[in-house]
């Protein structure tokens, strides 16, 4: 059987999450005998950048484990992982990409499909090293893998409320914020009994029990994209 040469660049700004992949990726590599893996560890954006330019000089990549957190004050022209990853998909058009990150609202992961259109996208509250290596053996036999939220979103997007107005989209502004809502009469032309109600009917338009708290009420706003 023959073994196939694979390069990957995984980009993380914390070492010790890299290493956990670099012994799953190992230790899949001793198991399943298919694939030999040249491995490279970038912990910046201007680190990736810098692998990227060798990448393109000496040898072919083939697999991007990507970050989409990346803090983004280390270079002036790329400031967020998704945009890195734009220009990742641009240099390396062949390279798959499998996107690993701890944000789980749907906008976000929408963005993501929308500007990278990855080969896999991996939450970290829902991998474990078995899912690493599942999705690693799906993708590089050119197939696709995403974790459970991320499926769910594919299958049932959240469906974004149409009945909010002005007023609706700054009471959860000004909650966002850290405002109470007794307070909330200060920002708003409204009563306090009137803000109470629209609160009552954002829960309602975002299928939430009447006595959910202010932060179940944002968290849900937060994923259908109304903050």
């Amino acid at each position: 059987m023959k073994v196939k040469g694979i390069n990957i660049l995984m980009i993380d700004d914390h070492p010790m999450i890299l290493e956990s992949y670099d012994k799953v990726i190992k230790e899949f590599e001793r198991r399943n005998g298919m694939y030999a893996f040249s491995i490279e560890k970038a912990h910046s954006i201007s680190q990736a950048l810098l692998a990227l330019e060798d990448y393109n000089e000496k040898r072919e990549l083939h697999l991007v484990l990507l970050d989409i957190g990346l803090p983004g004050d280390d270079h002036p022209l790329f400031t967020t992982g998704v945009e890195l990853g734009v220009a990742i998909r641009k240099r390396q058009p062949t390279a798959k990409t499998i996107v690993i990150t701890s944000y789980d609202t749907y906008p976000l992961i929408r963005k993501v499909l929308d500007m990278l259109n990855p080969e896999g996208i991996l939450l970290k509250g829902e991998l474990s090293p078995d899912g690493l290596e599942v999705a690693l053996l799906e993708v590089l036999e050119d197939g696709f893998y995403f974790t459970k939220t991320v499926r769910k979103f594919l299958t049932h997007a959240p469906l974004k409320p149409q009945v909010l107005d002005h007023y609706d989209k700054l009471l959860l502004y000004y909650l966002s914020e850290g405002t109470l809502t007794k307070d909330l009469v200060k920002h708003l032309p409204l009563s306090l009994r009137n803000i109470e109600r629209r609160k009552n009917k954002l829960r309602s338009a975002l299928q939430l029990e009447q006595d959910s708290s202010d932060i179940q009420l944002l968290k849900r706003a937060k994923e259908v994209g109304l903050l």
